[in-house]
């Protein structure tokens, strides 16, 4: 049977499907692009508010994500029909707590759920500002409640750390598992990276990040990659936007582990040492062939054990 939402009614922002260059290694949507088309159901959500030119040249408002927490729940694969629905869960001043899901179109099932917190921002800024009383008000009639299959179950929801440096990624021995540049084809209008590749840099990274996959490292080694990692939820907090040019490093420790899962968290800086953005995965390793999660045998277990960071946070 289908997993279907539990809440109240819910308003189709999107409807696409998944092609075949936005799956990866695993054979699945690649979570960059969940993010992507969920990006594109807030498009559709600002036009019914009041907002059309949010996200166009010339605007002087637009809304940016301030924390985003997703669970995937199926996978999809190449080819299949997409649709996103969502309501607004929490209205307050300046910003908007909005829950979307992603459903196979044809089965029903859902394949994901964000909850994302919505922040009314000056463009090209990272300023928030009130809603106006007539936003305010479309807001509030969009208003549903949060489905049962929402709440994640292994993220933590603790407020996220207010100052995190690079020393203290160092003080850590945090790997560096990712570096780069923010490119052109990265950002908006506004000369600010897109809201998809706050996952998709570190998803692009996570291949490196042998002390968390040591399985995955281990099948690259031999050339029988049989295995990935696969992520199961996530929670980005967002501390600045970094623009075209930018540099980032992204450094990344493992907090727990048990035989299913594993909890990590990834910090990525900009070329001065300051946080951009943070982001708590749990994950597990996928069998390919059999398409099922595998369990980490007691010489992995060990192995993650032995990295574990407990302190380390949001």
């Amino acid at each position: 049977m289908p997993l279907a939402a539990s809440g109240g009614a819910m308003i189709e922002f999107w409807r696409g499907c998944a092609n075949a260059w936005e799956c990866d290694e695993l054979g699945h949507l690649n979570v960059r692009f969940y993010l992507a088309k969920a990006w594109e159901a807030v498009g559709d959500l600002a036009d019914r508010i009041g907002m059309p030119g949010a996200f166009g040249p010339g605007s002087v408002a637009t809304l940016l994500p301030g924390e985003i927490v997703i669970r995937y729940l199926s996978e999809v694969h190449p080819g299949t029909p997409l649709l996103i629905e969502g309501a607004v869960i929490d209205v307050k001043s300046k910003t908007a707590r909005i829950c979307l899901i992603v459903r196979n179109a044809a089965s029903g099932q859902i394949a994901a759920i964000f909850q994302i917190t919505l922040r009314h921002c000056v463009a090209g800024r990272r300023k928030s500002f009130d809603w106006p009383e007539r936003i305010l008000k479309k807001l509030e009639a969009l208003q549903g409640a949060l489905p049962q299959e929402a709440p994640p179950r292994s993220l933590s929801d603790a407020r996220a750390r207010k100052v995190i440096r690079l020393q203290d990624a160092d003080a850590l021995n945090l790997t560096e598992i990712g570096r780069g540049r923010i490119n052109p084809e990265d950002c908006g209008p506004f000369g600010q990276l897109m809201p998809e590749h706050l996952q998709g840099k570190i998803s692009n990274a996570a291949a490196n990040f042998s002390e968390a996959f040591p399985e995955q490292t281990a099948a690259h080694a031999s050339g029988e990659i049989r295995m990935g990692g696969a992520l199961l939820e996530g929670r980005i907090c967002v501390r600045r936007w970094p623009t075209i040019g930018d540099g980032y490093v992204i450094r990344s420790g493992v907090q727990n582990a048990d035989r299913n899962v594993r909890s990590i968290i990834h910090w990525v800086f900009d070329r001065r040492g300051r946080l951009l953005w943070s982001m708590q995965g749990i994950a597990a390793i996928m069998d390919l062939s059999a398409r099922k999660l595998i369990k980490a045998d007691d010489d992995t277990l060990a192995a993650l054990h032995s990295v574990c960071k407990p302190d380390l946070s949001l």
